[in-house]
């Protein structure tokens, strides 16, 4: 009988290892195909044309990363975590064989956009999986050990993708695709199902198809600061008419919300929602207006590049640190230590930039990343100890979507009001707002539960 146990555990410690390594496969291609083509965009411009195009060879990936997690989750919480996330590695795998031999720039586009696509979904349900695969006492370590991986992969996209242009052609960028995710998928087929179908989930397809279409005018709105224009009204109105659809929509039926309801009905996970939205929109905001007025400073002792990926692995410390403590700190602490460092690290900004000390804001950005690490971890694992049985993956595709809008609203604000006030003090204008908006997030920190706990509802 003991060897029998024995055995068993075995297996399953060998079991969750296929898994654990699958997903961490899967979230690798995602993350690194968000930079990877960055470095070889004048390669494919100039071998396909139309160069007016190329822009969205980036956009075209990045935002249907941030429209599909509520669909992914829902997806997944019906018929079960491993099942859609192979779903969309298949996808993403034929999405990276036509990008490949794409022929012009629109089907290029087309084939990034399916990219894009099933990228976000596999970025929700690796964080889902590995949710559902270990306890909550783990929770905490793994989740941060993911956000490592991604931090890391999204640093050297850039570095891969410039190598595989000169050593191959811009085109290896898509081909290696295919040997990661067939070995991620294989694995993947071989681990035991995880996070299997509550059975009474939904997916309200026309209410999901709103939501995309609210969130796409939304983001595309929010990412065109200036005077008002008729692209400008037209999304307006789509979000508008998208708004009022969804609620008729939602109304007789609560179940049908793409978002779950109870998550925002709840005053901790309410202050989870506010971190999550500052904090993002601290970082993005950051890293967006840093390189505007570090460039003149930076010249040829420190590149803005350089500059800027302090912020990313700044989180990546942040996200393993957090990961390791987060059960015996405790959400409130950790999720305020979060908020202090974002704190700092924007106070200090305005310092460094008056007195154009380079290393110094370096350091500021750094700052920044550390505690976007730490708030992001902490609010993740919140929400999914307190997500109900069968509503996982659900939950965890908010905390994402909430994070997304948070970096696309905190961006074009602090684009905005940088704009209003131009001058050489604006950007010191700037991070003095971030910073006291991250103070904000402090305060809205302490409604955290105090002690790390699970609480399925």
């Amino acid at each position: 009988m003991k060897e029998a146990i024995l055995e068993s555990t075995a297996t399953s410690l060998k079991d969750s290892r296929l898994a654990v390594a699958s997903v961490i496969a899967a979230l690798f291609l995602a993350a690194v195909d968000s930079t990877i083509v960055s470095t070889a965009l004048p390669s494919i411009a100039a071998q396909l044309g139309t160069p007016e195009l190329y822009p969205w060879i980036m956009s075209g990936f990045l935002l249907p990363v941030a429209l599909v997690a509520p669909l992914a989750g829902a997806c997944a919480d019906r018929l079960g975590v491993s099942a859609v996330l192979k779903l969309c590695l298949i996808v993403f795998l034929a999405a990276s064989a036509c990008a490949a031999l794409s022929p012009s720039m629109p089907l290029l586009i087309a084939a990034r956009v399916l990219q894009g696509a099933s990228a976000g979904g596999i970025i929700v349900l690796a964080y889902s999986m590995l949710a559902n695969l270990f306890d909550a006492e783990r929770r905490g370590r793994m989740q941060g050990m993911l956000s490592t991986v991604w931090g890391l992969s999204a640093v050297a996209g850039p570095l891969l993708g410039s190598a595989l242009d000169v050593a191959f052609g811009w085109r290896a960028i898509f081909w290696f695709n295919l040997p990661v995710g067939v070995a991620a998928l294989s694995m993947l087929c071989i681990a035991p199902g995880v996070g299997k179908p509550a059975g009474n989930a939904r997916v309200d397809l026309p209410a999901q198809a709103l939501m995309i279409i609210l969130l796409c005018s939304v983001l595309l709105l929010v990412s065109q600061p200036g005077d008002t224009t008729q692209v400008q009204y037209g999304l307006f109105g789509a979000a508008a008419a998208a708004s009022a659809l969804l609620v008729a929509r939602i109304a007789p039926d609560r179940q049908r919300s793409p978002l779950p309801l109870a998550f925002f009905q709840r005053r901790a996970l309410l202050s989870a929602t506010g971190i999550v939205l500052l904090s993002s929109g601290g970082l993005f905001a950051s890293v967006t207006l840093a390189p505007l007025v570090l460039k003149p400073m930076a010249g040829a002792s420190l590149s803005t590049g350089v500059i800027v990926m302090m912020a990313a692995l700044g989180w990546v410390a942040g996200a393993a640190l957090c990961g390791a403590r987060l059960a015996r700190a405790g959400y409130r602490t950790m999720a305020g230590a979060g908020m202090l460092l974002l704190a700092a690290g924007c106070f200090t900004m305005p310092f460094a930039l008056e007195h154009q000390l380079v290393p110094l804001a370096a350091a500021a950005l750094a700052l920044v990343g550390l505690g976007m690490g730490f708030a992001a971890t902490t609010t993740l694992v919140f929400a999914q100890n307190s997500a109900p049985v069968g509503r996982l993956a659900s939950w965890t595709s908010t905390v994402q979507c909430l994070r997304n809008l948070g970096a696309a609203l905190g961006v074009n604000a602090l684009g905005t009001i940088q704009l209003r006030l131009s001058g050489d003090a604006s950007f010191q204008t700037c991070f003095t707002i971030l910073g006291s908006a991250m103070l904000a997030g402090l305060i809205v920190s302490l409604f955290l539960p105090a002690q790390y706990q699970v609480d399925h509802d």
